[in-house]
Formats: C-alpha cells, sequence, structure tokens
C-alpha cells in the first residue's frame, strides 16, 4: 500500500515538471526580446475639451514607449492600466457616462495598441449645497457667488475641490477657524447627465479674538507694535485680518519672520487670545560700493544705517560719496506711521561739491516733509526745503538761496529693485523754488518719467527695458537760472556713450551750459546666457532745450552699446560700453564705457 501511493506520488511530481516546463518554454516563447514588444499608441484626436490631450499627458504607455515590456503580458498590464487612468481622466473632467475599448494589433511591428473613446456629455452641476455640523453657534450661510463652483457649469472635480478649499476660507473669516470638511455627497443623475453635491462641514467652535500678546520683541517697542496693530478685543476671529496685521509687521522691515496662533485645543464657543511672535532683523547695518566710468571718472560710496533708532522703526542712515566731480555727505530720518498708517515723516540734510565742466558748486540743503502709501503701488509725498549754494560759472561767482515745496507721486510694480523682469515705473515731480535773495529768481521746475519691463522668455532669459523721461523748467531766461537747477543730459545715468551733461547747448568752449527743458528714450534687451552671465545690447537718445517745453530745434542726440552683466544675489555687476551715433565734430569722444552695481534703469 505505501509503494503504491510512493509510485502516484512520483508520478504526480514528473507531470508537474512536464508541464512546468511547457509553461515556461511557452513564456520563453512570449518573453524573447523587448524589441518584439515595442509599441505606438493611437489616442483619438477629436474628443472635446482638450481631452486628448490630458489622455495622452496621464498615459503610461505614452510615457514608458521607449522601454517596452518583455512580454505581451506586460503589455496588456499597460493596456489595462491606462485604460483605468482614462477612465479617472473622464471623470475628472465631467463625461461620466464614457466608454473606452482597447486594442493590441499583433501583427504590426511595432506592435499598435489602440483605443476607441467615447467621451460621452459632458456632466453640469445641478445643485451645490452646505450642510453643517456644528457645537453651539450656528454659523451664517455661505455665500456661493465667489466660489469655483456654481450651478449649471461643468461637473470637473477640480472647482469642486477648489471649492471646499473656498468654503473652509469663508468659516476662517466668519469665526470658525477651526472648520473641517466631514464628507461630500455627490449623486450622479445619468438621465438628465447631471450632478448634484452636498459639501458636510463640522465647524468647530466660534472663536472670538481676545487678548493681543507679542512674543520675541527685544529692541521694537511693544507698545508701539501694540499701536500700530489697532487691536480690538473680543471681535470674531478673522484670518484675513489676522494675515493683514501680520503683514503690517513685516512691512515695518524690522523682522524676519511674524508668525501668529490662537489655542489649539478648544472645545466650546470661546473668547480666547491671539499670540504673535517676532524674530527681530538685525537693525544695524554698513554698506559701499564704487563705481567708474571713462568720463565721471572713479566714485565711490559708504553709508551706515540703523532701522530702530528710537525703538519704533526709525531710520536713520547717513551716506558719504566721493568722485572726482562730486563728493557729498548727507543724513536722513524717517519716521514710520506718523499720525497714521503708511505715512511717514522725512528729514533730510545734506552738503554737497560739485566740479564739473558746466559749472563749480557748493551747496547745504535742508528738507522735511510726509511721504504717504496710496494702496499697493503709489506713494504720495510733499514738503518743503531750503537750499543755500555758492556757483561759480565762467568766471563768474553767485550766492544763491532758496525755499522750495517738492510734490511727488510715483507708482511702482516691478518685482525687483535692483534687477527688475516685469511691470512699470512711473514718477512726476512738481518743484516751485521761491529765490531768497536778489540772485535767486523764482521757477518751477517738472519732470515726468517711466519705465517697463517685459520678460518675453521663460526663466527670465530675455527681459525688453524701454524708459523715458521730459522735464521742464518755467521761469526766466536759462542765464537767470542757477546753473546747478537747469536740465543736462549725458553720462552713466542719462545718455550712456556721451561725456556727463555734453547732450544740449554748449557755450564757446564746448562746455555744456545746459537748458529749460530735457527729453530722454532709451531701450534695453537684456539676455541671460547663464544663470550669472548677461548680454545688454541698447540704444539711448535725447537732447537738452533753451525753451520751456522741448521744442526739437536741434538734433536729436542717439547713442548705442553693448554691456555685459554678471549677475549676484545682490544685484547685477554691469560693464557697458557705448558709442555716439551722431557724433558732433570735436565734442565727443568715440567710446564711453561705465562700471557699476545694478542695471542702468
Amino acid at each position: 500500500m505505501f509503494r503504491q501511493a510512493f509510485h502516484i506520488a512520483l508520478i504526480s511530481c514528473a507531470l508537474i515538471a512536464a508541464t512546468t516546463a511547457s509553461v515556461s518554454a511557452e513564456d520563453a516563447g512570449e518573453t524573447s526580446s523587448a524589441s518584439n514588444w515595442s509599441y505606438e499608441v493611437v489616442i483619438p484626436e477629436n474628443l472635446p475639451n482638450n481631452l486628448s490631450e490630458l489622455l495622452e499627458q496621464s498615459s503610461g504607455l505614452v510615457r514608458l514607449a521607449e522601454k517596452p515590456p518583455i512580454s505581451y503580458a506586460g503589455l496588456q498590464r499597460r493596456v489595462e492600466d491606462d485604460a483605468e487612468t482614462f477612465r479617472k481622466v473622464l471623470k475628472s473632467e465631467g463625461y461620466y457616462a464614457g466608454q473606452i475599448k482597447s486594442q493590441i494589433n499583433r501583427g504590426s511591428v511595432p506592435h499598435q495598441v489602440t483605443f476607441q473613446i467615447d467621451a460621452g456629455p459632458q456632466y453640469k452641476i445641478s445643485n451645490y449645497a452646505v450642510q453643517y455640523h456644528y457645537l453651539q453657534t450656528i454659523p451664517p450661510q455661505i455665500d456661493l457667488s465667489p466660489l469655483a463652483i456654481q450651478h449649471g457649469m461643468p461637473a470637473r472635480s477640480e472647482p469642486i475641490l477648489t471649492s471646499q478649499k473656498q468654503v473652509i476660507a469663508q468659516l476662517a473669516n466668519m469665526g470658525f477657524p477651526f472648520a473641517k470638511i466631514k464628507d461630500q455627497n455627490a449623486v450622479v443623475d445619468y438621465n438628465s447627465s447631471s450632478m448634484s453635491v452636498t459639501l458636510m462641514v463640522e465647524t468647530g467652535p466660534y472663536i472670538q479674538m481676545g487678548e493681543l500678546q507679542l512674543i520675541g520683541l527685544n529692541e521694537v517697542n511693544k507698545e508701539h507694535m501694540r499701536r500700530l496693530s489697532g487691536w480690538v478685543n473680543n471681535r470674531p476671529y478673522r484670518k484675513k485680518d489676522l494675515e493683514t496685521l501680520r503683514r503690517v509687521y513685516l512691512d515695518t522691515g524690522l523682522f524676519d519672520a511674524v508668525r501668529y496662533e490662537i489655542p489649539s485645543k478648544v472645545n466650546l464657543d470661546a473668547s480666547v487670545p491671539v499670540t504673535f511672535t517676532f524674530g527681530e532683523r538685525k537693525h544695524r547695518s554698513v554698506g559701499a560700493g564704487m563705481e567708474y566710468s571713462s568720463s565721471e571718472g572713479l566714485g565711490a560710496q559708504a553709508y551706515w544705517e540703523h532701522r530702530n533708532f528710537f525703538g519704533q522703526g526709525e531710520t536713520v542712515r547717513g551716506d558719504i560719496y566721493a568722485s572726482e566731480i562730486r563728493q557729498e555727505l548727507s543724513v536722513s530720518f524717517v519716521k514710520p506711521d506718523v499720525f497714521t498708517r503708511h505715512q511717514s515723516f522725512k528729514a533730510e540734510a545734506d552738503v554737497k561739491r560739485e566740479n564739473t565742466d558746466a559749472y563749480t558748486a557748493e551747496s547745504a540743503r535742508v528738507y522735511a516733509g510726509l511721504d504717504r502709501r496710496w494702496g499697493s503701488h503709489w506713494t504720495l509725498g510733499g514738503g518743503l526745503f531750503a537750499e543755500f549754494s555758492n556757483i561759480e560759472e565762467n568766471g563768474d561767482t553767485e550766492n544763491f538761496a532758496y525755499f522750495g515745496a517738492p510734490f511727488t507721486a510715483s507708482f511702482d510694480n516691478t518685482d525687483d529693485l535692483l534687477d527688475p523682469s516685469e511691470g512699470v515705473r512711473f514718477g512726476a515731480t512738481l518743484t516751485p523754488h521761491f529765490g531768497l535773495n536778489a540772485a535767486s529768481s523764482n521757477f518751477v521746475t517738472t519732470e515726468l518719467y517711466g519705465s517697463t519691463y517685459y520678460s518675453v522668455l521663460d526663466e527670465k532669459r530675455l527681459i525688453l527695458a524701454l524708459r523715458g523721461k521730459v522735464g521742464s523748467l518755467v521761469g526766466d531766461s536759462t542765464a537767470d537760472i542757477p546753473a546747478v537747477k537747469r536740465f543736462y543730459a549725458g553720462g552713466g545715468g542719462s545718455i550712456r556713450g556721451y561725456e556727463y551733461q555734453l547732450v544740449g547747448p554748449l557755450d564757446g568752449n564746448n562746455d555744456p551750459s545746459g537748458g529749460r527743458s530735457v527729453i530722454e528714450v532709451g531701450a534695453e534687451a537684456r539676455i541671460r546666457i547663464t544663470d550669472t552671465i548677461g548680454i545688454v545690447p541698447f540704444i539711448e537718445g535725447g537732447d537738452v532745450y533753451e525753451e520751456m517745453a522741448p521744442d526739437f530745434s536741434g538734433e536729436f542726440q542717439w547713442a548705442a552699446g553693448l554691456g555685459a552683466r554678471y549677475y549676484t544675489p545682490f544685484g547685477p555687476v554691469r560693464l557697458d560700453v557705448a558709442v555716439p551715433l551722431n557724433p558732433r565734430d570735436n565734442v565727443d569722444d568715440k567710446f564711453q564705457f561705465y562700471i557699476s552695481i545694478g542695471q542702468a534703469f
């Protein structure tokens, strides 16, 4: 009996081994070579609403086409995975009745995988409702109008998910910071090709903002930060109010980081403290820089700055600048949020000496005024100044004394101070000057200036930049206006390619005499070769006129050039070389070059 059972077991093992060998041989034929199972995919191109592109982007077959499977079974698995992925894509776009069929043509080389797809109708949202599970306080009804989802729109998954986040955001601004999605019930009606969505929200407790607590203030005055907040206890919790206050604190420039929080465990409706935690920046800094141009020579500057001088965000700064043609020492004081938020008091004092081909001057000036930010990008300013100067021009020396009231308006929505790639800058100034002695005549100076920046290629590889300036001086004749107050053009901050101040009227010695109006234009193409190296072809032009408004009586002086840029974390280092396109005989040099930090404009 035992021997018979043993023989049966041996026969069974032999049969299993033979079967296994047969299957292995068959698999060997199916998995012979990876190249035998290369394939191409055919997805219908006439599907509605960009579905063909979405399906191709989600296809594993397309993504892995360069790595064909090693067996027919592997190819089948890829096709089945794609079919399931396509069904999800169709539903995410609102096509809930879509039909998908696939076929593998094994007779072609490469093998052809064909999908037949009937998207069917795109379903619409027939109803959207929010239901609450609340503790004590019933929340107000959600405003559906600003949500990403509306009645009658396609039943796509993206706006449905976005609307969930928007509902929670609305509740966070209604006193329910702990609200969360409990469930979502989406009912598809295949007869009417529509979907009804009901969002179940667990609101959590109703929270009021109680006492304001400020943590991490060392050198910054705590009471000043409390006054700046305008805080009122026991208001309904509104996340956007806290975000606004956080931005107000960051805008002071005193902090590296500001964050806020409330107690994380609140089980019933309550008034809770709100804690702001600050990370203070270093409030003192020093800096230095150098520049060089062939017409203005070598220049160097240094500064010291304290951004929290009295503990309430006041900025005190001292600057010194020295070059071959100008030496200047200045001190400024800025106190923010004077009388109201976003309004600053400014005071400045400077002494200066200039020695140019047009004049030699020594001057002192003091200024006091207010700047007010209006909206996100505008700044308006006004103030009073007194200025005293001693000016030598053509061998004659005069003392001038002025009292003035400048008014300014500026707009700036660019993305970077030293290297903008998009946005617009615009400014206007109106400055009446009132003479305080017999030599000082009355006049009014107006200037309009602006620049715009446009990024043409991705990653800021090509930026087009344009600028313009026009100025007018209303008053007595040019000779009666102090030389330092006239308009000049030419040089590194004006029209590159011409010597400093040399564009415009000239005297008998070919020295600049200035004028009562000016116009300048310029364009650059900022091209990045690598992340740190760039080139900048540019063209600039302009002229100065003796009349109060540009009359275009003289020839526009044009110049063109090429610049190199080395991009650093603190801004681009630039080298520009420019040549005048219509040089004046015995006046203009063949070229000028400039080395500095930051873009030209």
